[in-house]
């Protein structure tokens, strides 16, 4: 047995294709997760925001110590905004044979997951209205099983999106429709 066989997390962050065979998402994923935690973030302090205000009307004092973490805070969400997807996006891949899709993902909690196509019931493209904007889906596939028994791909070029789940539907057999 190999080391890789024995802990497949073992550097797979340090590389982009994590192992042979291991397809990245794309690219233009890691401005879509940008935007999304900028949106996230920004609701968040605006909410934080309005109660600083709040609480500074009623107690002064306390307003400049209030505004001075509100600002920490909002720096630290643009750090982590900008600081974090690059990393997410180089721990995640994904690989598809002629019996299996594996994937690969998460940055400090590492997920491998293997999907048989035997067991493939099937398929879905996601697309929301920022991957839209970006130009990207994420692909769905849905096993039988419990409602957590089902496998996203995010950040796919939408047209190779649509590749994806056509050649799965192929070669997953009769039962992935």
């Amino acid at each position: 047995m190999t080391e890789e066989e024995i802990n497949p997390f073992e550097r797979a962050a340090e590389r982009p294709h994590l192992t042979t065979g291991f397809q990245p998402l794309d690219s233009r994923v890691v401005n879509l997760w940008r935007v999304s935690a900028m949106i996230g973030f920004g609701v968040l302090l605006m909410g934080l925001l309005i109660l600083v205000v709040a609480v500074g009307v009623a107690e002064p004092r306390a307003l400049v110590w209030l505004a001075f973490a509100w600002l920490a805070l909002a720096a630290v969400s643009v750090w982590f905004c900008l600081w974090y997807p690059p990393r997410l996006y180089r721990s995640w891949g994904y690989r598809i044979d002629a019996k299996v899709l594996e994937t690969r993902s998460g940055r400090v909690f590492q997920r491998a997951r293997l999907l048989p196509l035997s067991r493939l019931q099937h398929v879905d493209i996601e697309s929301g209205p920022l991957e839209r904007m970006f130009g990207l889906a994420a692909l769905v596939l849905h096993t039988a099983g419990t409602h957590s028994a089902n496998i996203r791909i995010p950040g796919l070029e939408a047209v190779e999106a649509a590749r994806l789940r056509d050649h799965l539907i192929e070669i997953g057999g009769d039962d992935a429709v």
